[in-house]
């Protein structure tokens, strides 16, 4: 009876939560809104950057026609490789250009100043995409809504998402509907790679974590699509990502592999490993959870910082304040990355990426802070993500603990690819401040591809292009990829 009595009190307060909280309630863009965005002649972009140039004509404006090229092959070539530095900053010179720098910039410039250092090119805005991305964009932008249950039970949901994907809050009004851009932001339909998610210790000791990683993103999928109509994809809404990792190297961890999915409405990761020495699948929750070590990091990088941002669980346990953008130097273009004869050795130095391969610019960027819940447990008290305003995806953030001391830092290296015409990560660094060493999350797929046999990354945008079994994400067929 006092377990009744408790449940009705429970259910009663979120009812009257919500009751009080409608003003709060995310809604869909109006019409005066969507007047503001488009592909030509409006104040905003489709995606919602400002289209303009700054008044410093140091950031251009906004064009829509992708770069021409071919997405194909073992490595891309790089379209400004003719362009020289503007100018370099060091750890001599930082504090001049400090109002443009990241506090995790201006620590790696206090924490290694003989080593880091930021070259600054032309700004570039090569993030465009197919029309067919910008319209999905628009009409989602009319419908979709975080749901009500964000604000009365801290859920990660949407609702009143239509089929077709788009960027859902190209007007966000809350740090959670950024968030939220990032995590949906357009990648492509399916990715099939090798990547290498390496290792560096305080003592400058590499290893490399090769994996064949296999992606879908069946939330961007049209309506009639045939993923859209299975029912593991279409539980709980849609699938926002399904991924899988399966280790090549190093030899005592070959063969071990996950597939899994996570959805509109419920942003918990349904996901299965296969265990060689077992040979069997069990579910694992610990993957895709809050501040759990990301598979194959040993225990040096959170899923909390994939992509820069990741909410982590089916209730978010942090508050999001309101979002501010800033111009910012971040990385950006980073097509010297992209290449398949630039090698491991190269790119990893004892202490953090080797920063001649590192090419920075200035663009506008939407810094959304967070802070833990009270009564609530995480490794991060606090969380700052910088996220690209003509892509949203994720370019750098800053980690403090429980004393409110700046942790871990990291930064993102993304490129566009043209043929494919999306703008995805190549590369990062995930760095901690204390104990010296350094991760990457799983990227570097042209010189993972080169290692391995297997090539360039394969990008689609239509679903008869993918070209591997998405079956692996399910735990039925998961148990078929296993291998002693």
């Amino acid at each position: 009876m006092k377990c009744i009595s408790f449940n009705i009190k429970k259910a009663a307060a979120v009812i009257l939560s919500a009751a009080i909280l409608p003003s709060v309630a995310f809604a869909q863009l109006g019409a005066d809104e969507m007047t503001k965005l488009g592909v030509s002649g409006t104040e905003l972009t489709p995606m919602g950057a400002i289209r303009a140039g700054n008044a410093d004509g140091t950031i251009p404006e906004w064009k829509s026609e992708p770069i021409a090229g071919e997405s194909g092959g073992d490595s891309l070539a790089d379209p400004f490789a003719d362009e020289k530095p503007l100018f370099t900053i060091t750890a001599a010179n930082h504090k001049e250009y400090a109002d443009k720098l990241t506090p995790g910039q201006i620590a790696m410039f206090k924490q290694y100043p003989d080593t880091f250092k930021m070259n600054v090119y032309p700004t570039h805005r090569t993030g465009a995409y197919d029309q067919w991305v910008y319209d999905a964009t628009l009409a989602q932008a009319k419908n979709v809504k975080v749901c009500d249950e964000f604000k009365t039970e801290s859920k990660v949901c949407l609702k009143d998402d239509i089929p077709g994907g788009g960027v859902p809050f190209p007007i966000p009004k809350s740090g959670e509907e950024v968030a939220y851009n990032h995590y949906l932001a357009f990648k492509g339909l399916s990715v099939d790679q090798m990547v290498d998610g390496a290792l560096i210790d305080s003592n400058g000791n590499r290893t490399d974590v090769i994996m064949h990683q296999r992606q879908i993103y069946p939330y961007w999928f049209p309506a009639d699509s045939k993923i859209r109509s299975t029912k593991w994809y279409n539980r709980d809404g849609i699938a926002t990502l399904c991924d899988s990792w399966q280790v090549e190297k190093p030899p005592r961890s070959s063969g071990l592999v996950f597939g899994g999915c996570n959805y509109v409405r419920d942003f918990d990761f349904q996901v299965y490993l296969y265990i060689p020495g077992q040979r069997r699948v069990r579910k694992a929750p610990e993957i895709g959870f809050h501040d759990s070590p990301s598979f194959a990091s040993d225990g040096q990088r959170t899923v909390a910082s994939r992509w820069m941002h990741y909410f982590g669980g089916k209730n978010t346990r942090f508050d999001f304040n309101k979002p501010v953008r800033k111009e910012i130097f971040v990385p950006y273009n980073n097509y010297k990355l992209t290449n398949k004869d630039t090698k491991f050795s190269e790119i990893f130095g004892k202490d953090h990426v080797n920063q001649d391969l590192i090419r920075y610019e200035l663009h506008r960027v939407w810094v959304v802070d967070t802070t833990l819940k009270s009564g609530l447990r995480h490794l991060y008290k606090r969380h700052t993500a910088y996220f690209d305003e003509d892509t949203w995806l994720g370019l750098a953030y800053e980690a403090y603990d429980a004393k409110d001391r700046l942790w871990r830092v990291g930064e993102q290296y993304n490129a566009f690819i043209p043929g494919a015409n999306i703008t995805t990560p190549v590369g990062d660094i995930q760095l901690d401040l204390i104990n010296g060493r350094y991760t990457t999350f799983p990227y570097w797929q042209y010189q993972a591809g080169k290692d391995v046999g297997f090539g360039g990354p394969r990008i689609t945008s239509k679903e008869e292009d993918i070209n591997f079994n998405i079956q692996i994400f399910t735990p039925q067929g998961l148990r078929k990829f296993g291998r002693r």
